[in-house]
This record gives structure tokens, C-alpha cells and sequence, in this order.
């Protein structure tokens, strides 16, 4: 059945995986595609469905092409195992536990190991992929030889100006073109890892927490041994002595190799690296889950006031302004 107001042509297709009036038969047709469980609720009584999803298979990755219909449309999973990312193209997605939301040409990502708890708006058609958490794995361990980075974070959402963001859609669109003339270049299995390690590529660059690994692993070795130390115990006491014998070299080559690289100081990385994990805890926190306080003293700051100052500087707002606009 069309749909009631014409939308735009889904990517992924000719051969669409479903087209459909019923959520339930759409529930059935996500669960036969994802490891993890799925629950559609439409969001309003009596609401008619008008459902199409396409799909294109990789090893490791799917993309789906993905429409509701005019109705809201709740959808909630049990627990990922994999990187599942919504790219809306018109319309919007809303994630219930922490409000946030995005619109066409934003991305709202979900890390392995949480749910999903969203709300499609009516009228919403977004592009849907999901990489296997393992694929991500192996991809940094044979490409940079470092364990993948724990992301604590359950949900991340990327502005549409996010220059990683504008490259996955060209590589989408890229996508989109070579499958829909039969395969195209990606025809052969080899073409298909090598895409399949560009979308790998891509999500590093996404994320802030994995993409430090590619910049890490480029860096003069004594001067990544610094700085793997300080990434590793971040919330640990510190001093400059620690750093120069993890180095390897002297405190004045160590220095040097900080602003030759860095631009900055080996005190003043490690004080920018502690406010960058302040700002991620106090976005993810609710009002009350958070004392500032105990914060400051668990990040090495010996007075809250000498921490809000710091993080005003870099931030531009208080932290308590921004536990309150999250």
C-alpha cells in the first residue's frame, strides 16, 4: 500500500525487504535481522501502518532503508551487540531516557551492550546501519595494534556539520549508487571488507573516545607512551617523574616532544584530558546525580573552585550549566 503522501525513494532498494500495514509484521522482519529483540509500539490508538524497510547486506554491517508511515512509532530493544546508528533524512528520531534528539541530516548512534528506547516521529524516513560490535574490535587491533577504548556513553548524537558525519553520508550515497548497480564496485568479497573498514574508519572519527586512538598511534613513540599512560589513569594521582620514566626520555625531550606535537604542556594535556571526561560525565548526568565536589576531587583537582574556574575557561559555562542544559 503507498503511502498516503508521497515520500521520497528509500536508498538500499530496488527489492524492498518489507512493505507492510502491519507492526507486528514489522516486528517479526527486525527480530529475523538483528541479534537482539525488538518491540514496536505505535504511539497513538487505532494508528494505521505504512510500513517499507529496504536492506543491503554486508559481512559484518547492514543498511536499511526505513519508513513508518504518518503515525509516531516507539521502538525499543533489548540489549545491542551491535553499533546501531540512525541517520534521519526527513523527519526525526527522539530517545526517551535522556531527550535528546535528532533531525534530517543528524545521526543518533547506540553503543553495544544498551538498548534502544526511541520514538520514530510520523512521517520519519531515515537511513538505519548496523555494524557488528566485533567487527569495530578487530578493525583497531589489527590496524593500530591498541584494544578498542571503552565508550560508556549509551547513546551519542552528531550534529550534521560533523565532518566524520559528512563523509558517512558520502559513503552511504557511494553505498547507495554501487548496490543499486548490482554490487558495482563492491561486487567481490575483498571490495567488501575494504568497505566494510571504511565504515569502521568512519565510525572512529565519530566518536571522540575512539578517534584519540588514531591520533595516539601516529605519535613519536615516547611521546604516545606518555600520553597512553595519562589516557589509562586519568583519575589517578600524577606526577612529571611518573610520565618521564614511562617515556623513556628526559623530562626536557618529553616537554619538547608535547609542544612539538601537541602544542601544549604534558601538565596542561593531562588538565584538558581530565575537564574532556568532567564535560562527558555532567552531559550523560541528570541534576542530582552529580556533586560537583566529589567530581573535582575524584579528577585531581585539589579545590572545586580551582576546577569550575578551568572548566569555565575552556567550556565557557559552568559545569553546573551544563549538568542543567543536559
Amino acid at each position: 500500500m503507498p503511502a498516503q503522501q508521497p515520500i521520497q525513494r528509500l536508498p538500499f532498494a530496488p527489492g524492498a525487504l518489507l512493505a507492510s500495514q502491519s507492526f507486528e509484521e514489522a516486528a517479526a522482519t527486525l527480530n529475523g535481522n538483528f541479534s537482539e529483540s525488538r518491540t514496536v509500539r505505535p504511539q497513538k490508538r487505532g494508528a494505521r501502518a505504512d510500513i517499507q524497510f529496504t536492506l543491503r547486506e554486508m559481512p559484518q554491517i547492514k543498511l536499511f532503508g526505513a519508513y513508518w508511515g504518518d503515525s509516531a512509532v516507539a521502538v525499543t530493544s533489548t540489549p545491542l551487540a551491535s553499533w546501531h546508528g540512525i541517520l534521519p533524512l526527513e523527519g526525526g528520531i527522539r530517545d526517551l531516557r535522556s531527550g535528546q534528539q535528532v533531525a534530517a541530516g543528524e545521526m543518533i548512534l547506540f553503543t553495544p551492550e544498551h538498548e534502544i528506547d526511541i520514538v520514530w516521529q510520523g512521517g520519519t524516513r531515515a537511513i538505519v546501519a548496523s555494524l557488528d560490535g566485533g567487527l569495530l574490535r578487530e578493525h583497531i587491533e589489527a590496524a593500530y595494534d591498541w584494544p578498542t577504548p571503552l565508550l560508556t556513553e549509551r547513546v551519542v548524537c552528531i550534529e550534521q556539520q560533523h565532518p566524520a558525519l559528512v563523509s558517512m553520508a558520502n559513503l552511504l550515497r557511494l553505498a547507495d549508487a554501487e548496490f543499486r548497480q548490482g554490487g558495482g564496485v563492491f561486487g567481490s568479497p575483498i571490495a567488501l571488507q575494504h568497505l566494510q573498514s571504511l565504515f569502521c574508519e568512519n565510525l572512529l572519527q565519530l566518536l571522540p573516545a575512539q578517534s584519540r586512538v588514531t591520533e595516539r598511534c601516529i605519535m613519536p613513540g615516547a611521546l604516545k607512551r606518555a600520553v597512553d599512560y595519562i589516557h589509562a589513569n586519568i583519575d589517578q594521582p600524577w606526577s612529571i617523574e611518573a610520565l618521564v620514566r614511562i617515556s623513556g626520555v628526559s623530562r626536557r625531550s618529553l616537554e619538547q616532544a608535547f609542544r612539538d606535537n601537541l602544542q601544549t604542556s604534558p601538565l596542561r594535556y593531562l588538565q584538558q584530558c581530565r575537564l574532556n571526561l568532567a564535560r562527558e560525565c555532567l552531559r550523560k548526568a541528570r541534576p542530582g546525580d552529580v556533586q560537583l565536589a566529589e567530581l573535582a576531587h575524584r579528577l585531581g583537582f585539589a579545590q572545586p573552585s580551582h576546577f569550575t574556574a578551568a572548566y569555565r575557561q575552556v567550556f565557557g559555562e559552568l559545569p553546573s550549566e551544563t549538568l542543567a542544559r543536559f
